[in-house]
């Protein structure tokens, strides 16, 4: 009997004492989660660690370090643990509930669903956070609710709400004198500003904000960085790409003071794409390389992908297209469709832009049904992309559609901005309206006293904002006026111009069509006593339709400004003497004396569309060969005069008047001596050679030949070395 009580009482001191220590462990813990600065995270998981493994911590205490060490794992990049720890502290708060706790159990899912890129999550997180803070009066963790839930209503489109909450997170912060929550809900009200299009005031907001933070006695790092980081955001929405990549490597330098590893990720692939806008391959490719490093030492399998696709962005931009249409597909994989349908619908059109190029047929099986559902940001490229892809298969009709339907759409993107500033100035408009109205009520419950004076300031106010309201309204329809009335007129030049190029072309159809009836009549009744000739007659009037349908696109593509070209830095004088070979076979004839003179030095280099070039070559050619009568001579030239290449085509009899010489450029155009279809050209040549030396940033005329016919002369700029 003795032995049992004295092994009894030595078992109490043992468990009395392992309490005692677990108490003085935990309070331990929370002093040092609790400190001001930089915690060692790494040693607070390990200590919390062996605490939940103890039964000696009471349900408060469990619960205060399951919080804890949730947060910490999120703030450590340890995502897939932090969310088995809220799973944790989700049931553990079913058994002992705790409304400010529940509060927080809230707010750190809702911010690990915006570090995943879970918005849907993050929403509703974030909004039963907002309520719960409201229940307990905690006026801190309420103000970061409403600052956070007004990211994610901005990043929905809800605009309204999504300033609402921040300004609520900003008037909660105020009254609990927090600085840098303060700061924290600027940075989000000039983000929703960014959306809002009002880049002038989400600036303002910004460089003030900024301008506080570098004058405090202990600068908070982290809130430092994202002023500098949402900075870049709006430098990018206004294209000031220079400045968006000077504020994030400043943003950059503070996540790597901080070792945050996924926002020095997430820095670096926005400075990535900003090189990228600047074409800057070679600084894009470090950059990204260096945050998808980042990505996999963290495990961010969301943030990976977006990585991935920058890489595949950066191939396209290369015009290796085989690579981008691999990683791009690669980082689809690792894109969760139903939590970031915008981002996976991006990646998707890119995708497609790179297949059009190499596999049109399987790039119009994706961007198609992609078309219906995709945001209006992608339309365009989704576009576009179809109609390089139709144009690959040599469906022209079908490409020059859709062509036409990117121009269009791009013109109601540009109203619809117009639109979304206005629609900014009459929410901004409400919201001091209902600011007045709530502060007059406040102060009528306050001073029954001043009862008259608080009237004649709301009606004075409600004046002034309807009187805004009024302005903002006629200037809101002057502008649409003026708008319709200059779509009005760019329409009626666009019909007059489409009038008259359908007339041409029905004019210029007519003839090889006419011929064509009549051959296949003739083969039909058995007239012909030739059947073969007929067929190459066929034949031949059947090329130069294709060929005049060709030109009508490339001319399309050119009016539309959609004619792109692929420059490079070539070397001059071999520039030109490939050219000259490449034309050899057109130019070969017996009865024709061809001489060719290049006066260029070797050292000279030209930026340049070798392909478009070997088709003006092609076109001047032609041209020659087609007017000029035998025997004949037909001279080509290429020197250099000051800072340009000047290339001369001339060629003997016959020549032209004045007066058609002014109009050879013109579509369409012939000379009186070459009317017949049996020359074979389209009409559109000389004119889509003027186009092609346009975009080269040079120079067409021509002139009066010294041999008694015609001399063109075109110049393109020197690149300087």
């Amino acid at each position: 009997m003795f032995k049992r009580l004295l092994a009894a009482s030595i078992l109490t001191i043992i468990t009395t004492g392992a309490s005692v220590a677990a108490s003085d462990t935990f309070k331990q813990y929370k002093t040092l989660s609790e400190a001001q600065g930089r915690k060692d995270r790494v040693a607070l998981l390990k200590t919390a660690s062996e605490l939940l493994q103890s039964n000696t911590l009471s349900p408060e205490q469990r619960t205060y370090v399951l919080h804890r060490s949730a947060l910490h794992l999120v703030r450590e990049n340890q995502f897939e643990h932090a969310q088995q720890r809220l799973a944790q502290l989700e049931l553990h708060l079913k058994d002992f509930p705790d409304v400010n706790l529940q509060g927080k159990y809230h707010w750190v899912s809702g911010d690990l669903a915006l570090l995943l890129g879970n918005n849907q999550s993050a929403e509703f997180h974030f909004s039963e956070a907002v309520a719960l803070f409201k229940q307990t009066n905690d006026m801190r963790m309420l103000s970061h609710a409403h600052r956070l839930l007004a990211n994610v209503l901005s990043e929905k489109g809800d605009y309204f709400q999504a300033v609402s909450h921040v300004f609520q997170a900003k008037d909660t912060a105020l009254k609990t004198e927090n600085v840098q929550l303060f700061y924290a809900a600027l940075s989000t009200e000039a983000r929703i500003y960014r959306d809002f299009k009002q880049f002038d005031k989400a600036l303002d907001v910004l460089n003030q904000k900024l301008q506080f933070q570098e004058q405090q006695p202990k600068v908070n790092l982290a809130h430092l960085s994202s002023t500098y980081f949402s900075l870049a955001d709006i430098y990018q929405s206004l294209s000031d790409h220079d400045a968006a990549l000077s504020a994030l490597q400043k943003s950059y330098e503070l996540d790597t003071q901080l070792n945050d590893k996924n926002y020095m990720g997430v820095s670096q692939l926005h400075i990535a794409q900003q090189y990228l806008q600047l074409s800057n391959i070679s600084a894009a490719t470090e950059a990204v390389d260096r945050a998808l490093a980042l990505f996999k030492e963290v495990n961010n399998r969301h943030n990976i992908g977006q990585a991935e696709a920058t890489q595949g962005q950066i191939k396209l931009a290369s015009n290796q297209f085989e690579e981008a249409v691999e990683l791009l597909q690669t980082a689809l994989e690792k894109i969760n469709t139903s939590n970031n349908p915008q981002l996976y619908s991006r990646y998707q059109s890119l995708l497609g832009q790179a297949l059009s190029h190499i596999r049109p047929h399987a790039a119009i099986n994706l961007l198609k049904p992609l078309l219906e559902s995709a945001d209006e940001q992608f339309r365009i490229r989704i576009l576009r992309s179809l109609s390089r892809a139709y144009k690959q298969l040599g469906e022209l009709e079908l490409a020059l559609s859709y062509q036409e339907q990117a121009f269009n759409y791009k013109e109601q993107l540009t109203e619809k901005d117009i639109t979304t500033r206005l629609e900014a100035k009459k929410l901004n408009s409400e919201l001091g309206l209902k600011n007045i109205e709530v502060n007059a009520l406040q102060a009528g419950l306050e001073e029954q006293q001043q009862d008259t004076k608080t009237r004649t300031v709301i009606l004075a106010s409600a004046i002034i904002v309807l009187t805004n309201f009024l302005l903002l309204f006629y200037l809101y329809h002057l502008k649409r006026r003026r708008v319709m009335e200059k779509e009005a007129e760019l329409l009626n030049q666009s019909l007059n111009l489409k009038q008259q190029l359908l007339a041409d072309v029905s004019h210029e159809l007519r003839t090889p069509l006419t011929v064509l009836k009549l051959n296949i009549e003739a083969l039909e009744y058995n007239l012909t006593e030739d059947p073969k000739s007929t067929y190459q007659v066929l034949q031949r009037r059947l090329d130069m339709l294709n060929t005049l349908i060709a030109d009508i696109y490339e001319l399309a593509q050119a009016d539309t400004n959609n004619l792109r070209l692929e420059f490079e830095t070539l070397q001059a004088s071999a520039l030109f003497d490939e050219l000259i070979i490449a034309i050899g076979p057109i130019i070969e004839s017996p009865d024709l004396e061809i001489s060719y003179l290049n006066q260029l030095p070797e050292s000279l280099q030209v930026e340049c569309d070798m392909s478009r070039l070997n088709q003006v070559f092609n076109n001047l050619a032609r041209n020659s060969i087609h007017y000029t009568d035998r025997p004949g001579q037909i001279k080509i030239s290429v020197f250099q005069q000051h800072q340009t290449v000047v290339c001369t085509f001339e060629d003997s009899a016959p020549g032209v008047s004045s007066h058609a010489l002014s109009k050879l450029f013109d579509r369409l155009y012939r000379c009186d001596k070459s009317r017949s279809r049996d020359l074979g050209g389209s009409g559109l040549g000389l004119s889509i050679c003027e186009k092609v030396i346009e975009l080269h940033h040079g120079a067409i005329e021509a002139k009066h030949s010294e041999l008694g016919g015609v001399l063109i002369r075109f110049t393109l700029p020197i690149k300087n070395t």
